[in-house]
């Protein structure tokens, strides 16, 4: 992780969106970029900072009990990360991951505590946050009754590929969707056939953009 402090970052760059947030808040904050898979929060850790993805993409997995790890969810420019534990709604965290180049403005525990968990503007902020977190979850699982797996797949993979190169587990996707393995599996194959993903590893493809966003779901 790379780390500098928000004040000196603005010496020579320019943020084009930011949350409304106190100016003695962004003073004692930090701008960090993270490197593909690079953990942003270990799962059942302290909390010991609160972020704001202001590029890229990361996602949310749980270990469960016997080990297995699911993913819950996928972050995007934006979204807030920590958001649940300081409102004491998550007990334990969990883990986030960045895929891809992140960047994020990083808020210390103390001065979330200190300044904004008594700002009613920042309160307004989570609130059309967490609205629209619940919306997408809502629509997640529309869709994964309305369309065909192909259709479904095709977006999963653009949401989660890193410069189009997708990592992902097998099992941990298949769960996610809501799907067999071996149906998984049979998609994937007809991918490969039609050209849209071209395996180049174990659980490595190199995916056709252009052509998954024909059939992902708009």
């Amino acid at each position: 992780m790379e780390k500098i402090s928000f004040q000196d970052f603005c010496k020579n760059e320019t943020l084009h969106y930011l949350p409304k947030l106190p100016k003695n808040v962004l003073d004692a904050s930090f701008i960090v970029n993270f490197k593909h898979n690079e953990t942003i929060i270990h799962e059942n850790e302290p909390l010991k900072n609160i972020y704001y993805i202001i590029d890229g993409k990361a996602k949310i997995t749980d270990i469960q009990y016997n080990g297995k790890s699911i993913l819950l969810q996928f972050l995007k420019n934006k979204d807030w990360i920590g958001e649940l534990t300081i409102l004491g709604v998550e007990e334990e965290t969990k883990n986030v991951t960045a895929i891809g180049n992140l960047t994020c403005l990083m808020i210390p525990l103390n001065i979330v505590e200190r300044y904004l968990l008594i700002d009613i503007n920042f309160f307004k902020e989570l609130s059309v946050f967490l609205s629209k977190k619940l919306l997408d979850r809502t629509n997640h699982f529309s869709k994964n009754q309305s369309y065909e797996l192909k259709h479904r797949l095709a977006t999963f993979l653009l949401e989660s590929s890193n410069n189009d190169i997708y990592q992902e587990s097998h099992i941990v996707v298949a769960e996610y969707l809501g799907v067999s393995y071996r149906h998984l599996l049979q998609i994937f194959s007809d991918f490969k056939s039609l050209g849209y993903i071209e395996k180049i590893g174990k659980n490595n493809y190199k995916i056709n953009h252009q052509k998954l966003m024909e059939i992902s779901i708009k």
